[in-house]
């Protein structure tokens, strides 16, 4: 923000030495425009600093509730201000955590079950591996967009790995997937490219996480969509 500060003033300089020569105003919309772009970030700036406020004001009862709400939401791990809060805390009932995966088995449970792989693995890997694999394989099945998982070719985020912890059986799940073309875009900028050169789909994924399930570790993801496909013509599903 301090540099849109700094760099207003030669645009203001500008304006007053060009508002002659342009009696049409191009310049004073610009300028007008401009201005209201830095009050639309400094806004929402503000709108962003109070809510994360209000979370940090909350016990820890009440952040599981809003875990909960944003984990049937499917939203992203850094996406969700009661993920990282809860995360950086150290009081956390982390038994809690684990009550809620148990009692809710589906992709709903995804944020308390990834918050509990971070904060306490023991009590994580204490739950069983069907349970885990349930949970993520539905969440992946349920994804409109794939920034919890990251892009095979390049970079995997903690819902990936933790999918690729799991033993074969997250397989039958993986293997359902593999008939659905269903696209799998993520939105940014230079990860938002990188998924539209390789036209990713959930079938993709599916394909990427049962290689390595499978015990090929070393799988690089083909780029084009036809080679993939012929993969997974091998698989049966």
């Amino acid at each position: 923000m301090s540099h849109l500060k700094i760099s207003a003033a030669p645009c203001v300089f500008f304006f007053f030495f060009a508002a002659g020569c342009h009696p049409k105003g191009q310049n004073v919309s610009a300028l007008q425009a401009q201005q209201t772009i830095n009050v639309q970030q400094d806004s929402i700036q503000k709108i962003v600093t109070q809510t994360e406020e209000s979370y940090k004001a909350m016990d820890n009862p009440t952040l599981l509730k809003k875990l909960a709400e944003q984990s049937s939401r499917l939203r992203e791990p850094f996406n969700s201000i009661a993920y990282r809060e809860l995360k950086g805390r150290k009081d956390v009932n982390t038994d809690t955590l684990a009550s809620m995966v148990r009692e809710t088995k589906n992709g709903n449970a995804i944020l308390p079950l990834l918050l509990l792989r971070s904060l306490n693995e023991r009590t994580y890997k204490a739950l069983p591996v069907e349970l885990r694999s349930g949970v993520l394989t539905d969440a992946l099945q349920r994804s409109k967009t794939f920034n919890m998982w990251g892009l095979p070719h390049l970079y995997l985020e903690e819902a990936s790995k933790a999918l690729l912890e799991c033993d074969k059986s997250a397989l039958p799940a993986l293997e359902r997937m593999l008939s659905d073309t269903l696209r799998a875009p993520v939105y940014g900028s230079q990860v938002a490219m990188e998924s539209i050169r390789y036209h990713y789909r959930l079938c993709d994924y599916a394909l990427f996480f049962i290689e390595h399930l499978q015990g090929d570790t070393t799988f690089v993801m083909p780029l084009s969509p036809a080679d993939r496909d012929a993969l997974i013509k091998g698989i049966p599903h």
